[in-house]
């Protein structure tokens, strides 16, 4: 059989795992959303065999058109659905405090609830695009489909976050954490859990930045050297002295600050070019 009709490869096997991954985020998103934190680890397990099938794909130069398609189509599932799915679910719970969806709810409500669907929507044209877009073979053009379910997994852990356990940086600072800064950490946390601007604004945002002809680098390098990675040398660096410090708090922001810097590489590039 021809190589790129073969189901099971390595990486076709890795791509599976990613799709039950993200299915089991849609599973734990809707029957546990007390518990929507679980369903925001399998969408960082589908994250990890997402990047892994792709390397092993090179790697093993096993690449197929059978895997690019099942590939784009895991994706959706995990980084178009699933993160929808959790959207949908903290909407409800924490922004609107209903207590279940249905046609009798304010008309307002409604439209705001349905709004995650935009993610699903942005991420299967996203996708669609990527497999018919020869500009992206080393960047993207547009914020990659798995960026954007990175943020929106995300939130679900500041319901948990507990700004004392941040023990590296006590031990930093040598003292137990400044008071007004932990009130502005929970401020944070409560403006964002129950702010269903803060939701709406974020997925009309991100739904846009997926379709948008914005120049976004990847990780896939080239080549090593500084000079020519900069950008990505010092996002990656800054992001992990970050998560050191703040833990999964800083993991919404982090997502932002990769656009900041591929709009300011992009920025820079054109007055390069000038």
């Amino acid at each position: 059989m021809n190589n790129d009709l073969k189901y099971f490869t390595i990486p076709n096997i890795l791509t599976l795992f990613n799709l039950i991954a993200g299915s089991f985020a849609i599973f734990y998103a809707f029957e546990m959303s007390d518990k929507l934190y679980l369903a925001s680890l399998f969408i960082f397990i589908a994250l990890i065999f997402d990047f892994l099938d792709g390397f092993v794909a090179r790697l093993l130069k096993s690449e197929s058109k059978i895997g690019a398609q099942l590939d784009s189509l895991s994706d959706l599932v995990s980084f178009g659905i699933a993160p929808a799915v959790i959207s949908f679910q903290m909407l409800k719970k924490y922004a609107l405090e209903i207590i279940s969806f249905s046609v009798d709810l304010a008309f307002v409500d409604i439209i705001i609830m349905i709004s995650p669907i935009l993610l699903i929507v942005a991420a299967a044209l996203r996708l669609a695009k990527f497999n018919s877009d020869d500009r992206q073979s080393s960047s993207f053009m547009g914020l990659a489909t798995p960026a954007s379910a990175l943020f929106f997994a995300s939130l679900p852990l500041l319901y948990n976050f507990d700004p004392n356990n941040l023990i590296i940086l006590k031990t930093w600072l040598d003292v137990n954490l400044p008071f007004d800064f932990i009130l502005a950490i929970i401020g944070i946390q409560v403006y964002i859990l129950t702010n269903f601007w803060f939701y709406a604004v974020s997925i009309v945002v991100f739904s846009i930045l997926q379709l948008v002809d914005l120049p976004m680098f990847s990780f896939k390098f080239k080549d090593y050297s500084f000079s020519k990675n900069n950008s990505k040398y010092i996002f990656i660096i800054i992001s992990f002295i970050l998560l050191i410090f703040l833990q999964s708090f800083i993991i919404p922001f982090i997502v932002i600050l990769y656009i900041l810097f591929s709009v300011g590489d992009d920025i820079g590039a054109l007055f390069g070019k000038k």
